[in-house]
């Protein structure tokens, strides 16, 4: 006759394995579905804009078990496959992005933007045919929409939907 202890600890065993087995198997599955069991840091790459023959794409990254807000980054693909972040001269976490616009002369981008002492600023930022950056900080979202969609403090000026026919050449 077995001891009822044996019988336990047998038990336990095979209970053990199958925990063991469940754990790697959601493990595997977490990673073949490209998560992780454990959530952490979460980054979205969002689909590249192309201009001047070279390519740019914005970053959001959130955490996945803290109530932060998300922030953004501006990445500029090399042609050797390597990635460099823009700041355009801004100090601060970027909260929201408005843009990009790419228009004939640039592109121009929105910008909310968290600084050390917690307060909101809001900006706007053109990257001209020369690569230059350019940043002017407007005094509300009002007036950053209203600057991307017509920049004339940064010498944008955007004709309205259907008259591109309009449109001047660009100069050298």
């Amino acid at each position: 006759m077995s001891s009822p202890l044996w019988q336990l600890t047998l038990g336990l065993r095979a209970l053990l394995i199958n925990i063991v087995i469940f754990v790697l198997l959601a493990a595997a599955l977490a990673w073949y579905l490209g998560g992780s069991l454990l959530p952490g840091r979460q980054t979205v790459n969002f689909p590249a804009f192309e201009w001047m023959g070279d390519d740019y794409h914005f970053r959001v990254i959130g955490h996945g078990t803290t109530p932060e807000p998300v922030r953004w980054e501006l990445l500029h693909s090399m042609p050797d496959g390597d990635q460099e972040r823009l700041t355009l001269g801004i100090d601060g976490r970027w909260r929201n992005v408005w843009g990009p616009l790419v228009y004939d002369g640039g592109v121009l981008i929105g910008l909310e933007v968290e600084t050390r002492d917690d307060t909101m600023h809001w900006w706007v930022a053109q990257i001209d045919r020369d690569r230059a950056v350019t940043t002017k900080e407007v005094d509300g979202r009002d007036m950053m929409l209203g600057a991307l969609r017509g920049a004339p403090q940064l010498g944008v000026t955007q004709l309205p939907p259907g008259n591109a026919d309009q449109r001047e050449a660009p100069t050298p």
